[in-house]
């Protein structure tokens, strides 16, 4: 496989993905808006709720980068579907299955499975249909944010009105989209991603050479993202009800904000990392985050909570893109391990993490829990000036020119 992308942009698949994102997403978000309802309706404690997330992550982050190695040899289009498919179906049956907290943690895990599915094999087309620019892949990325955003407002309508068992109407999104998906792209639905290597790739003029060291600074970097993330999602609402007594209704309200202004942060953030340079975008992100973290931690009343969230969103969301475009260029031979590990840390280590962020607000209250999110998404910045940009020195090497002469990386401080 080269390591560049496709220049030609194919805009109306890149739209039919962005919108499949957006659906698989969803269910990520519908995750974290039934944690309340399973603690009102199922009496289910803040660790037992933190586990639902473990459950819904747990095996997406082993799972995802075998997704993405699958994805490298083999590039099934299909994977993306059937990983979209899946992730509805957990969400689906865990209402109705309310009443066994075992049954509830295993569909969910089987969601999460599923989420790992779509990722690597949705991020490959993206990158295929939209030349692989940070702008491009920031559309992609923000379908997502959508997708999350809606969700809240989805689960509420449908547990007010039906229960925790009619959570099996949230699968509606899952089937609509993947049908409209096949109605854009045919049969190519079936077919190979061309970003796929049927082979190892081997050294030669055109090859230019994974650099783990860089990648792997960007991971521990990304592991900081995906505990604030993953932890702002789990206790944002359940932060507004314990310390201001709001109603889950008016709880919902920041996380639905949350993921609406990460929508506009992924899409700013891609404009800006084309013009002024991932780095300085992703830590100028970092840094607007960790303050507004802070903001939500000394909030005096619930409205305040919902614009720092807001803030918060918009922080966390501006690096996006550029962080999956600076690992696709870490592991240019290796996108789908790429795509894989960097989108699944997103939701996998933060997941992980949540149980122990649910034990910390059992013992000393939520409100503790973001102080610790806090600390972590500062060292996330501060981890940020270790990451180096990196550029292809000679894109008439890296494109494969037979004039012999080997194509060559540059580490450029910024």
């Amino acid at each position: 496989m080269t390591s560049t992308a496709p220049s030609a942009v194919d805009r109306r698949g890149l739209w039919a993905l962005t919108a499949t994102h957006a659906a698989n997403d969803f269910y990520t978000g519908a995750v974290a808006a039934l944690l309340p309802f399973f603690v009102l309706h199922a009496g289910y404690s803040y660790a037992a709720v933190a586990g639902i997330t473990l459950a819904a992550t747990a095996l997406s982050s082993i799972a995802q980068p075998v997704f993405g190695h699958l994805g490298d040899r083999f590039g099934p289009r299909w994977m993306s579907l059937a990983g979209l498919l899946t992730a509805g179906a957990g969400v689906a049956l865990s209402g109705p299955l309310s009443g066994s907290y075992a049954a509830v943690w295993i569909v969910m895990a089987l969601s999460g499975v599923g989420v790992a599915a779509y990722h690597p094999a949705a991020t490959m087309e993206a990158r295929e249909a939209g030349g692989g620019t940070s702008g491009a892949m920031s559309l992609f990325s923000v379908g997502g944010n959508v997708g999350v955003a809606l969700a809240p407002s989805a689960v509420l309508l449908v547990v007010n009105r039906f229960g925790l068992d009619g959570t099996g109407l949230l699968i509606l999104p899952a089937i609509v989209l993947a049908l409209a998906h096949i109605a854009v792209s045919g049969r190519r639905v079936f077919t190979r991603s061309v970003t796929a290597a049927p082979a190892p790739v081997t050294a030669g003029p055109a090859h230019v050479p994974d650099d783990w060291r860089a990648f792997g600074r960007l991971t521990l970097v990304l592991a900081m993202w995906s505990v604030a993330y993953v932890g702002t999602s789990t206790f944002v609402s359940l932060y507004s009800i314990e310390r201001f007594g709001v109603s889950p209704g008016s709880a919902s309200i920041a996380l639905t904000v949350f993921p609406a202004a990460g929508a506009l942060g992924t899409l700013a953030g891609g404009r800006l990392a084309d013009r002024f340079g991932r780095l300085r975008t992703v830590r100028g992100g970092y840094l607007l985050a960790a303050v507004s973290m802070g903001a939500i931690v000394l909030a005096p009343a619930p409205s305040v909570v919902v614009v720092a969230t807001a803030v918060l969103g918009l922080g966390l969301f501006v690096p996006f893109a550029a962080q999956i475009t600076l690992s696709h260029s870490y592991l240019p031979n290796r996108i789908g391990v790429a795509s894989g590990v960097t989108l699944g840390l997103t939701l996998s280590l933060g997941g992980v993490v949540s149980p122990l962020l649910g034990r910390v607000a059992d013992r000393t209250g939520v409100r503790f829990v973001f102080v610790v999110l806090a600390a972590l998404i500062a060292l996330g910045f501060a981890l940020s000036f270790g990451l180096r940009e990196r550029r292809a020195e000679s894109a008439r090497s890296a494109a494969g020119d037979t004039t012999g002469t080997e194509a060559e990386t540059k580490e450029v401080r910024t």
